[in-house]
């Protein structure tokens, strides 16, 4: 009997070992470096149009500095309340029109941009956008993280904290983090990502940021000269660093999203790579793609829809068109592509010939995943098509 909890943990288990892989595949931490030099230099602009919304809103600068400084204390432990003095005392000199928040607000689509090429890379789409639909993506992202930007701050003016507390102390921050990560993810993904797929990077990014705020705490605690070598600068400089963590992890959550998006094509992958070798001790997740056959029953017909793939796993089956035998599948031989590929009806049949035959099935949204993202995979179904050919030409020449 199946051990239902171990089953049900087996494919997210299956999705976070699959994530850490791909996150150093992708070259993420490379990512994260570019991401936190645009996003330090988009800082600046977005606390400028923060600083000035919220005096439109609140009518006081000192209750503008309160509420922002308490708010970027949480989001980055190491932000000086000098620098935002400095910021409001230039957004106080400025003259502010339309042209000044269009020029603050295009300043900051290059971090859109490099976000959306960061995610696209893990994503691995073929999705390709002209400059005026990229440029006018990125404009739209950056609106929607400055009003939820503008709204976290404007909700703890409005909610006191004791009121917070009372209704769900440390749950609530949590579950809040979570609600904005995830619509962050639906925003960059270059793909439609469903609410289980943007909630479950989401959680997982959210926990790895609430574990990494104790664990920077610990370092600069343990390592007080951190950055001493800086001088004044000290400051910025931690602040760069934990704005690198944070898109670390971010990237992480996306490195998630994207395997929780593809996670069936997870589970056939390897038996694909590996030839339809089974191992000694087979993962249970396969056990919802097998076809499992008597000797004498049909997988399908000829003539029959085609959207699938078939892979021998146990046992063989007689492939055969008009009633004449054209070969046999052994474990490890794959059958069907053509129906698939070309949205052909069946152009043979396929018959069990052993007890207990095996197949499993690949549908064509995941043979297309494996093929984008898997290059041996295409070498080797070439290499056999290529065979295939030879062997017919072979025939045809007898």
């Amino acid at each position: 009997m199946t051990n239902r909890p171990a089953s049900r943990l087996a494919m997210p288990l299956l999705v976070l070992k699959e994530s850490v892989r791909s996150y150093g595949a992708n070259r993420n931490l490379e990512s994260a470096a570019t991401l936190a030099y645009y996003g330090f230099l988009s800082l600046m602009p977005l606390l400028l149009l923060a600083i000035f919304v919220l005096g439109l809103v609140l009518r006081s600068s000192e209750q503008t500095l309160s509420v922002l400084g308490d708010a970027l204390a949480e989001m980055f432990p190491t932000f000086s309340r000098d620098l935002l003095n400095e910021l409001q005392a230039l957004a106080s000199r400025k003259v502010w029109g339309v042209v000044s928040v269009v020029v603050l607000v295009w300043s900051m689509t290059p971090f859109a941009a490099a976000a959306r090429s960061a995610i696209a890379r893990i994503f691995k789409t073929e999705r390709r956008l002209n400059v005026v639909k990229a440029k006018l993506l990125d404009v739209s992202a950056i609106l929607i993280l400055l009003l939820l930007f503008l709204a976290l701050i404007l909700m703890k003016v409005l909610v006191p904290v004791q009121v917070l507390n009372q209704a769900g102390g440390p749950v609530l921050p949590f579950g809040l983090t979570v609600v904005v990560l995830s619509f962050v993810y639906s925003v960059f993904a270059p793909v439609r990502l469903t609410r289980a797929e943007a909630l479950a990077a989401a959680g997982v990014a959210a926990l790895l940021s609430a574990a990494m705020r104790p664990a920077f705490g610990l370092v600069l605690h343990y390592n007080p000269n951190f950055g001493y070598a800086f001088g004044s600068l000290k400051a910025i400089f931690l602040l760069i660093v934990w704005v690198y963590y944070t898109f670390a992890v971010l990237l992480f959550g996306a490195e998630v999203a994207a395997n929780t998006r593809r996670r069936e094509a997870l589970v056939v992958r390897r038996y694909l790579l590996a030839g339809g070798a089974l191992p000694a001790e087979r993962s249970t997740l396969l056990d919802r793609y097998v076809r499992r056959l008597d000797a004498g029953a049909w997988l399908f017909r000829e003539g029959e829809a085609g959207h699938e793939l078939f892979m021998v796993l146990q046992g063989s089956l007689r492939l055969s068109r008009g009633g004449q035998a054209l070969t046999v599948a052994r474990p490890g031989d794959y059958f069907g592509e053509m129906s698939m590929l070309l949205d052909a009806p069946r152009s043979a049949g396929a018959e069990a010939l052993e007890p207990d035959t095996q197949v499993m099935a690949v549908s064509e949204s995941n043979f297309d995943l494996l093929l984008r993202e898997n290059p041996a995979l295409v070498r080797r179904m070439l290499k056999d098509m290529a065979e295939r050919l030879s062997v017919a030409n072979t025939r045809l020449t007898r």
